[in-house]
């Protein structure tokens, strides 16, 4: 769990992290991007991108900043890679197959916010 209070977007806003929001407490119901609380996932929900090998990076920082660094992203095809967006930003990417979500690596300041495998899954096979 990161201990930073914010960071600054690539579009130059300040970002207050979940680690920030939860220390205060409670929800603003604001639509924070990182609401800890679970307001801006009920809001807002997930978006999903497909594949786009212009995006290989993005993923790879994913993957190596996770807890699996030795992860195969081509044991999947790329129909069955898809980048996870949470008020347009992507927080993530997943694995899947037909049925279920096989495995999720989220950007470093969404990995506190309840973004789970089963989560991810329920909005994506709704």
């Amino acid at each position: 769990m990161s201990t930073t209070k914010s960071y600054e977007s690539a579009e130059g806003f300040n970002v207050f992290t979940s680690n920030f929001l939860k220390a205060r407490g409670t929800c603003c119901k604001s639509g924070c991007l990182h609401c800890p609380y679970g307001y801006t996932l009920k809001k807002f929900g997930l978006q999903f991108d497909d594949w786009s090998e212009d995006k290989l990076g993005l993923a790879q920082n994913f993957i190596q900043e996770s807890t699996q660094p030795q992860f195969d992203l081509q044991q999947f095809a790329p129909e069955h890679r898809k980048f996870i967006k949470l008020k347009d930003q992507i927080c993530g990417i997943m694995f899947k197959n037909h049925i279920v979500v096989k495995a999720v690596f989220l950007g470093e300041h969404f990995r506190d916010q309840g973004l789970s495998k089963e989560m991810i899954e329920s909005y994506y096979f709704i």
